[in-house]
């Protein structure tokens, strides 16, 4: 997973206006197999989180798996999840 410096800045901004200071990435079963599914969480004692460009991103390990072609950037002013390994069948 990637995250661009414009979206760091907007989860960061998201971050402290609900009071959450990570984000959370679970797979998510659809009528294509699986998505991935991101909310914003706050970290509890014991979590172990991945840092990506600065961001704590919570996920197991099949959900990193997964979000190997994953970015998470800005388009139009909008957090964005560009995702190479989409098919588009939905």
């Amino acid at each position: 997973m990637k995250i661009t410096n414009e979206a760091k800045t907007m989860l960061e901004g998201a971050f402290g206006s609900n009071d959450c200071d990570c984000l959370k990435a679970v797979l998510q079963k659809s009528c294509c197999g699986t998505s991935l599914v991101f909310n914003l969480a706050k970290l509890e004692d014991g979590d172990e989180p991945t840092s990506i460009n600065g961001i704590s991103v919570l996920m197991e390990d099949d959900v990193k798996e997964r979000s190997d072609t994953v970015t998470i950037t800005v388009e139009n002013g909008e957090l964005a999840i560009q995702d190479e390994a989409s098919s588009g069948c939905c």
